[in-house]
């Protein structure tokens, strides 16, 4: 009987500890897309302003994610928002003062919910240059849990010639997994438990 009870204890409490290890990695997936909206119209993507008329225009064009994972572990990622590309006509042109933008992320796991990250333009773009950013007003989401910050405020945009005009929105992302953690000592305590127990048998004599 003593020779059965020991591996019983071993495979049980060790079944158990992978088990909760493996719901503490699922735990940490992130899965969401992102659409944008110009001041304050429908959200898309990809979503597309133009200022200025005639030979000198500017266009902003928002192009968001579709069901992007990321694996925050323990702690946090980096990931990516979407991208703002900038394309000119002739000399380019100034951004309407007061023009907004925004970013709503759509979280389908863990747990789905949403939340928009708020922003103003400013600025001038050219072929070659630009002096223009957007400056976030909301930075901080938390969405069922998980968290997004903006990782550069205010964020500068580039000019055509700079990266195709393209210009990565990156957030940080964190996921805290406490349950499966508190699970994780839990089936650490149990194991130890077996331990002991398995112990306890093998010092009790045959036959008592």
């Amino acid at each position: 009987m003593r020779g059965f009870i020991k591996p019983l204890f071993t495979f049980g409490a060790l079944a158990l500890f992978m088990a909760v290890t493996s719901a503490s990695a699922r735990a940490a997936d992130v899965t969401f897309s992102t659409t944008g909206s110009f001041n304050g119209g429908a959200f898309s993507s990809p979503n597309s302003i133009t200022f200025g008329g005639g030979p000198n225009q500017l266009t902003l064009t928002f192009t968001g994610i579709t069901n992007s994972t990321v694996n925050t572990g323990a702690g946090f990622t980096f990931a990516s928002l979407g991208e703002i590309q900038s394309s000119v006509i002739g000399s380019g042109a100034a951004i309407g003062a007061g023009t907004t933008f925004s970013i709503r992320i759509l979280q389908s796991a863990p747990t789905p919910g949403s939340g928009d990250f708020a922003g103003i333009f400013s600025g001038t773009i050219s072929q070659n240059n630009s002096t223009s950013e957007v400056t976030f007003t909301v930075t901080h989401l938390e969405i069922n849990g998980v968290t997004y910050d903006v990782a550069n405020n205010p964020l500068a945009l580039v000019p055509p010639t700079t990266n195709n005009g393209i210009t990565t929105i990156q957030a940080r992302v964190a996921a805290p997994i406490p349950e499966p953690t508190s699970m994780l000592l839990l089936g650490t305590g149990l194991a130890g438990a077996a331990g002991a127990l398995r112990r306890r048998f093998k010092r009790v004599p045959a036959g008592e």
